[in-house]
């Protein structure tokens, strides 16, 4: 089947706040999983892929030791505590020109990808660098809303499970010998256009988790509201 942005934004959103995210928190992190399912990145999927690891489990508390730009998440995953580390670094470019952060104990780079092109319209330039589960070199750029992946042969020195995010107020030289993946203003919105189709397992497990939010049927339910209060109730 397939599904509205504003669908799959829903559906997410509720599954969040079914598996203890709080207000605001879920709305983050359902707007990643939107994001990465309009631009083909398969969002819902990835969700499904990290259940084991958030459901019932939400902590978003970020610790910053002495050097703040080294961040240790424990294998935390970045739904939880990546809207609010963008937010923080984001803030210390008018204090610098151009930061530099690296992230250790990360499971789920990828998450990123949403935040940072959702604050491209306000830096200048900034730029992700992870290796996928195959251990495979992944860059992306991003440009006021324009994203590009590709290669470059730049010697960027990556471990694994580490993410380095360098963020700057000015226009950076770097770019990349190979672009494989572009995303911009104007592919969202012919996507936009289009009905969105996850996998169909996948949703309904989701779906089955955004369910828990629904209010069971009772009496005091009914007092409360719940339900038409029709015959059909």
């Amino acid at each position: 089947m397939r599904y509205s942005f504003y669908e799959v934004y829903v559906t997410a959103l509720r599954a969040f706040s079914g598996m203890g995210f709080p207000y605001g928190a879920d709305e983050d992190a359902a707007f990643i999983i939107a994001w990465l399912e309009l631009n083909n990145f398969n969002g819902i999927k990835l969700l499904v892929n990290s259940i084991d690891i958030i459901d019932n489990k939400y902590s978003g508390e970020n610790k910053i030791d002495n050097n703040e730009f080294i961040i240790n998440l424990k294998h935390s995953s970045v739904l939880m505590k990546g809207p609010a580390l963008i937010d923080y670094f984001e803030s210390k470019l008018g204090q610098k020109k151009k930061i530099e952060i690296t992230i250790n104990n990360c499971l789920d780079a990828h998450y990123f990808i949403p935040l940072l092109y959702k604050i491209s319209p306000k830096i200048i330039f900034s730029k992700l660098i992870y290796l996928n589960s195959n251990n495979k070199k992944m860059i992306y750029v991003f440009k006021k809303n324009l994203l590009q992946a590709g290669l470059s042969s730049h010697e960027i020195a990556i471990e694994k499970k580490q993410v380095k995010i360098i963020m700057s107020s000015e226009d950076d030289l770097f770019f990349l010998d190979k672009i494989k993946r572009e995303i911009s203003s104007s592919t969202m919105q012919n996507n936009l256009a289009k009905s969105l189709n996850p996998n169909i397992e996948d949703w309904e497990i989701i779906e089955k988790i955004a369910q828990r939010t629904f209010v069971p049927e009772s009496e005091e339910s009914r007092i409360k509201g719940a339900g038409g209060g029709d015959d059909n109730d």
